[in-house]
């Protein structure tokens, strides 16, 4: 079957300032102010880092695609921030005053990816269509559950997570497998360019994408 990868390299940037570190923030529940490399995400404190270690995907998606395609270098949380000042991140409040966050939205991803003066834009895709933005040499950012990215999981849900797609196990009949840049990666080899098999990506994946070119 025919494996097709991006003509160009991609950065691997976590959603945490030290990815050997994953498996005991994500898992272990070590407390991320203890990351010792966490004033590398640009953050002000190791709190603000804290907090945006469970909520960067969007933006380590970003900041690989936008680097990958000679746009500007910017840190995870300046990234952050800069998505936060046009609303990208939504949280909605409920009628008993509870809070429920909802994450990044792609036109957000996608204005910001424009205005490091790259072309971007968010729609709808079926697996077929991922593979149709691949082999057109775009970048692409999958709406997908963290849960694919780990093998040990079950798939439970479709979405809430976002990794960088750049390759992928093709033929006429479709794609068998997608390469990704996971930045919640558990381990090493779930992180850059992890090979997730269709039946670990389709049943997580939410149908939308963000094309980058």
């Amino acid at each position: 079957m025919p494996t097709y990868h991006l003509p160009y390299s991609v950065p691997y940037y976590a959603q945490i300032a030290s990815p050997e570190l994953a498996e005991a923030i994500f898992v272990q529940g070590l407390d991320p102010i203890h990351d010792p490399h966490w004033a590398e995400s640009g953050a002000a404190t190791p709190e603000e880092y804290a907090y945006w270690v469970e909520r960067a995907c969007g933006v380590a998606c970003l900041k690989m695609c936008v680097e990958a395609l000679g746009g500007p270098r910017r840190s995870l949380v300046e990234w952050a921030r800069l998505g936060v000042a046009r609303g990208g991140y939504l949280v909605r409040t409920s009628p008993d005053g509870s809070q429920h966050e909802i994450g990044w939205t792609h036109r957000a991803l996608a204005e910001l990816a424009q205005e490091a003066g790259l072309h971007s834009y968010h729609k709808p895709a079926a697996l077929f269509e991922i593979v149709d933005e691949l082999l057109q040499e775009h970048l692409v950012i999958a709406s997908v559950s963290y849960e694919a990215g780990d093998d040990r999981l079950p798939i439970t849900k479709q979405g809430g997570h976002l990794m960088v797609i750049t390759g992928a196990e093709y033929d006429e009949s479709g794609p068998a497998a997608f390469y990704v840049n996971n930045p919640s990666g558990r381990r090493a080899n779930l992180q850059a360019g992890a090979r997730l098999a269709l039946e670990r990506f389709a049943p997580a994946y939410a149908g939308r994408i963000i094309a980058i070119y």
